[in-house]
């Protein structure tokens, strides 16, 4: 969840991956957009909170990470929360999260150059689609 650095993608690539994850949407018939870099969000609930998250905001929220698999990689214990500044957070995460409010429910299709690129990772292998589940919790 936090940022790594990754190489750079050729647009060819980068299309090709966003391609990728709007196909698993549509899949699976979510009411989503298509935001900035091809991150795919579908709110789930909207929040009630009234401070809107900002880049340097510190936000809490509990989450679940999933590769397009179906694997979890990664998901907050129940009932325990994650604490982070959006910046230090991966790219797809600085898109979905902002300007969102505490209370909101959503969901993110993350392209790999918005997640972890070209890392390879324990539970992640390289240029993985990313799906999250998240309650935002706090704005701070």
């Amino acid at each position: 969840m936090f940022a790594t650095a990754c190489n750079t993608y050729t647009e060819k690539e980068k299309q090709s991956f966003n391609s990728e994850a709007e196909s698993y949407a549509k899949k699976h018939h979510w009411n989503y957009e298509v935001v900035d870099g091809g991150l795919i969000l579908e709110v789930l609930e909207k929040g009630t909170g009234t401070e809107k998250i900002q880049a340097g905001s510190k936000i809490t929220l509990s989450y679940k990470g999933m590769l397009t698999n179906g694997n979890i990689f990664d998901q907050t214990e129940p009932g325990k929360s994650f604490e982070a500044n959006l910046k230090g957070l991966i790219g797809g995460f600085q898109l979905g999260l902002l300007n969102q409010v505490a209370g909101t429910k959503l969901r993110l299709v993350v392209p790999p150059q918005l997640g972890y690129g070209d890392d390879n990772l324990d539970k992640i292998p390289a240029n993985s689609t990313l799906v999250f589940e998240i309650l935002i919790e706090k704005v701070i």
